[in-house]
Order: structure tokens, then sequence, then C-alpha cells
């Protein structure tokens, strides 16, 4: 694993609306170490969401430089960065993305189900069953596995998004206001969680707007009018 886990330098993020562009992201560059657990603070529309989709290669900067594990992302193919999504990088959002046809322990299983042939995921797929339930076991959801995600509370939801994010054992974490859609107490146990996993060893990334939430992270970085401060 390289020093940097996580490498990011001078990226530049604009999009057009309508006559004008926007431009979102104006020269950030930052590092991240294996292990840390950075909170990137900032104003609703100061760019947290569109670097936190950069880093997690959902999205592509306009300029700059993204290094992730000592790899360019610029050398990735598209087949390269949609596995690099899939087995390297988990994905926590604020408003859960669970499938509603999907009962919760399928929501936990899909992503390693996507990352496997037919004949592959037949030889895997008793050792992802037993991670999904070991995972919503120490999440405190092991008598919801058979539940749809319309029985679950917001807090049950968020967690099983934890646990969805985790199954294929990603080597980086990112959270994009991960208690946004919480009251209070319950956003308080999903960042417990959050601290528990760092302190397992994940990498994490959480992007936020709220101080108390970024004062767990062991760094924070704070992103205004696009530029890091």
């Amino acid at each position: 694993m390289s020093e940097q886990i996580i490498d990011a330098g001078g990226l530049h993020k604009s999009y057009r609306m309508g006559r004008v562009d926007l431009h979102v992201l104006r020269g950030v560059s930052f590092s991240v170490k294996p292990g840390e657990f950075v909170a990137v603070i900032g104003a609703s529309g100061s760019g947290k969401s569109t670097l936190l989709h950069i880093i997690g290669l959902l999205d592509e900067q306009d300029r700059g430089r993204l290094v992730l594990d000592g790899n360019d992302a610029a050398n990735f193919s598209r087949r390269r960065r949609n596995k690099i999504r899939c087995r390297d990088i988990g994905f926590i959002f604020q408003f859960y993305h669970l499938l509603g046809e999907l009962n919760v322990l399928e929501n936990v299983m899909l992503p390693a189900k996507v990352d496997c042939s037919t004949v592959g995921w037949l030889g895997r797929r008793r050792r992802t069953r037993a991670r999904a339930g070991e995972l919503l076991d120490r999440l405190g959801l092991k008598d919801r596995l058979r539940h749809r995600p319309k029985e679950l509370s917001g807090g049950e939801r968020q967690r099983v998004a934890i646990a969805r994010a985790l199954i294929n054992e990603p080597k980086i974490l990112l959270a994009d206001e991960p208690t946004g859609n919480l009251d209070s107490k319950t956003g308080r146990q999903i960042l417990d969680l959050l601290k528990e996993f760092n302190k397992a060893g994940q990498t994490i990334v959480m992007v936020t707007h709220d101080s108390n939430l970024a004062a767990a992270a062991t760094r924070i970085l704070h992103l205004r009018d696009g530029r890091l401060k």
C-alpha cells in the first residue's frame, strides 16, 4: 500500500449552467494516509460532494491530479474505474440508496455480486452471505435480515448502507453527510460506528456541514467556495 492512499493535487471542476460555467472546485489539494479519518467540512454548495464524487471515481476532474493507492486515476480505463469503485471504495450516502425490492441481506451482498461473473458468484455466494451476516450482526441488525428497507427506521437503513459499503472490505470508505437525514441521537450512533471501524484500521473520508460531526475525525479540512482553507 502507498504511503498516501489518496493524493489529490490542484483539482478543478466546473459545470455548465445555462450560459455560464459554475466553478465548483478551484484547485483543491490534499492527501490522506491509510487509516486516517478525515472530515471535509463546508457549507452547502462549497463543493464537498463534488470532491467526494471525484475521489470515489463517480466523476472526473477537469484539471488536476488524483492518485489512489499509488496509481494515477488518469491512467484508469473505464473498466478499471468500475472495478476500483466496486472493490476498493465503499460509499455511504445521506439518503441510503437501498433497493426497495431487495431485503436487507440482499442489499448488503449486492456489491459483491455485481463484482462477480455468474460462475464466480456461485463459488463466492456462501462466503459473502457469511460476511454480510457478520457485519449486520455487528451493526445490531441480525433480526432484520429479511426485512425490506421500507420496514426499517432511518438509523437502521443507514446501518444497512454501512454494511453494504464494507462488504468488499474496501481500502477507502467515503461518507457523504451520513447523519444528515437522521435525528441527533441516531446520528451520534452512526458516528460512533464510523469511529469504531476507523479504530480497526478503516480509512474514512467524510464530508459534512456539521462542525460537531467533523470533530470526531482525526483531521478536519475546511472547504469554502471550492478551495481548501
